[in-house]
């Protein structure tokens, strides 16, 4: 059951059947668990053979849920949610707060000629922090315009399909014709890889890969992209730290920090009210009252303080009067959901029990580093290490939080 939930866990949401299949196995799962720590075993004898008998209902219908390996997409539910996802190099935002400074180190660290292969500079953050956003500002700056001969976006994801994203890039190197572009589409991934290292090879080109979530999705890329010109870089943007520090330890990643109380009032202002050019002078006492309230709530994160903006742009009934009975469960706010869930999805196995019992602290308390990795240990969530038996379980926990770190899902 335990090698089963791990590979559902690649799965991602898939279908209402699947997810209760899933929910059956773990309540199951708990309920062995707490059986086997009970003294008195028999007086669990009639819950056990209940649960022998639902085990046997499951393990019949087990083949009908097959695992997908890593490159194939989950169901059509999936690709909808990727496509929702997408980025583009072309769609401005409009509501940009606080990346002014930002965008000028990233510009400083694009113009630097670094003459060596693979330049890559890497902006970092949680989901929903701007970095998308920051990214398209400087690849549509004429600075950057002017200095690159070859420029080329390409949106990544979790799921990557290396041959799809090479081929992006080289048909947006190539500007090729109708027919061309049908030749191109029929190369072998080896043709393929060689035609655009021929292209950009005599080329200063800068490559946005944009929302990469795995070094080996780098290390299967890496190989098509020459040094080119003298300056020639790739631009990543990426939720997990450790990805930024393997392509490319030469360079600092770029790490975006949350809004402040100003600047996210600013931001929801001009979400909440888009036709003024007034912002907040033009709201209530009661607006901005409940407002506050309610924008400390979104904790500095742009995307939270856009889509409530944009919800409080719509309901004129909530702005005057009723921002308390605000409904938490808005349709709308799925656009903050489909973005953070992604970042728990992605999660190795071993680490999403130790995300989850975050839950038990109070919001905004500060956790100790020590009596967390204990109570993990305790509950069982870390086992010793199977590389060495010298490493202790302790130093164990210290890498899960470490990757929880890098991840962006637990601020220090």
């Amino acid at each position: 059951m335990q090698y089963f939930l791990k590979d559902a866990g690649r799965k991602l949401e898939q279908d209402a059947r699947f997810q209760n299949r899933v929910s059956e196995i773990r309540d199951l799962l708990m309920m062995l668990k707490m059986s086997s720590t009970l003294l008195f075993l028999k007086q669990q004898s009639t819950r056990s053979k209940q649960s022998q008998t639902r085990l046997e209902k499951i393990s019949e219908n087990l083949p009908a849920f097959e695992i997908p390996g890593d490159g194939e997409a989950s169901s059509s539910i999936f690709k909808v949610q990727q496509r929702l996802r997408r980025t583009y190099s072309h769609v401005e935002e409009e509501d940009v707060v606080s990346l002014e400074v930002s965008t000028k180190d990233v510009l400083t660290m694009l113009m630097t000629e670094e003459d060596r292969p693979h330049a890559v500079v890497s902006i970092v953050s949680m989901g929903g922090m701007g970095n998308t956003t920051l990214a398209r500002k400087v690849y549509n700056h004429v600075e950057v315009r002017h200095r690159f001969d070859y420029l080329a976006w390409v949106y990544i994801s979790q799921q990557c399909k290396p041959r799809e994203v090479l081929l992006c890039v080289l048909m947006k190197v190539l500007s090729p014709s109708k027919d061309e572009r049908e030749l191109i589409g029929k190369l072998d991934e080896n043709e393929l890889w060689k035609r655009l290292f021929n292209a950009l090879k005599e080329k200063r080109y800068l490559v946005v890969l944009d929302d990469i979530w795995r070094s080996e999705d780098w290390d299967i890329l890496k190989p098509a992209f020459p040094r080119g010109r003298k300056g020639s870089k790739i631009l990543f943007t990426t939720r997990n730290r450790n990805v930024a520090l393997h392509t490319d330890p030469c360079n600092t990643p770029m790490e975006l920090s949350l809004l402040t109380d100003d600047e996210s009032w600013n931001l929801l202002c001009r979400k909440a009210f888009p036709g003024s050019k007034m912002g907040s002078q033009c709201c209530s006492e009661e607006f901005e009252k409940l407002g506050k309230e309610m924008v400390k709530k979104c904790g500095g994160l742009p995307l939270a303080i856009v889509v409530l903006g944009g919800l409080l742009a719509t309901k004129n009934s909530l702005v005057h009067g009723h921002l308390k009975g605000l409904p938490h469960q808005d349709h709308q706010y799925g656009a903050v959901n489909r973005i953070l869930v992604s970042s728990y999805n992605e999660l190795p196995y071993h680490l999403k029990p130790c995300f989850l019992y975050l839950g038990h602290y109070p919001e905004d308390w500060v956790i100790s580093k020590s009596e967390l990795i204990q109570l993990w240990i305790a509950e069982g969530f870390i086992s010793p290490s199977l590389e060495s038996k010298e490493i202790l379980m302790e130093d164990v926990g210290e890498q899960f939080l470490e990757e929880l770190i890098d991840r962006s899902l637990v601020q220090v």
